[in-house]
C-alpha cells in the first residue's frame, strides 16, 4: 500500500519539490491526514481559466483548491508556477519557499481553513501556515 499522501504532477515543469516529503510527514503527524493530495503546476492560462469558472474571477492567481471530499482523495492542489516566480521575486525569496508557502496554504484549504471568511479566519490559517513552514524549514 502506498503510504504517499502528496503526489505531485509537474508536467515538463522544473521546480524543486524536494521538500515535499518533510512536509508530508508533519501533516500525517499534525493534521491525521491519510487521504491522497493531488498538487499539479499548471500554466497562467490554465489557472486563469479555473479561477474564472469556479471563482468568477477572470485573473490569473497563484494557487487553487479543490476539495474531493472522498475517503481516498482530499483534494487537489493547483499551483500557477510562473505565479509564484514572480511573486518570489517580488518579495526577494526563495521560488523554494514560495512553492511551500502556496503548497501549506492549498493543503489549508482542503482542511477547511478559509482566510477569506473575515479577519479571525485570516489570522487562524495565516498562523498556522506559519507554524507549519517553521516545522518544514527546522534543520
Amino acid at each position: 500500500m502506498n503510504n504517499k499522501i502528496l503526489n505531485i504532477n509537474k508536467r515538463s515543469f522544473v521546480a524543486d519539490f524536494s521538500w515535499l516529503s518533510d512536509l508530508e510527514k508533519i501533516l500525517k503527524k499534525d493534521f491525521k491526514i491519510k487521504q491522497q493530495i493531488s498538487i499539479a503546476l499548471v500554466l497562467p492560462k490554465e489557472i486563469k481559466k479555473l479561477n474564472k469558472v469556479y471563482r468568477r474571477k477572470d485573473k490569473v492567481t497563484d494557487v487553487l483548491s479543490f476539495s474531493l471530499d472522498s475517503k481516498d482523495i482530499l483534494g487537489e492542489i493547483i499551483i500557477c508556477l510562473s505565479q509564484a516566480k514572480k511573486q518570489a521575486k517580488e518579495k526577494k525569496q526563495s521560488i523554494k519557499s514560495e512553492l511551500q508557502l502556496l503548497t501549506v496554504h492549498g493543503t489549508l484549504h482542503l482542511l477547511g481553513y478559509d482566510h477569506e471568511k473575515g479577519d479571525k479566519e485570516f489570522l487562524r490559517q495565516t498562523k498556522m501556515e506559519q507554524k507549519i513552514l517553521e516545522k518544514l524549514n527546522r534543520k
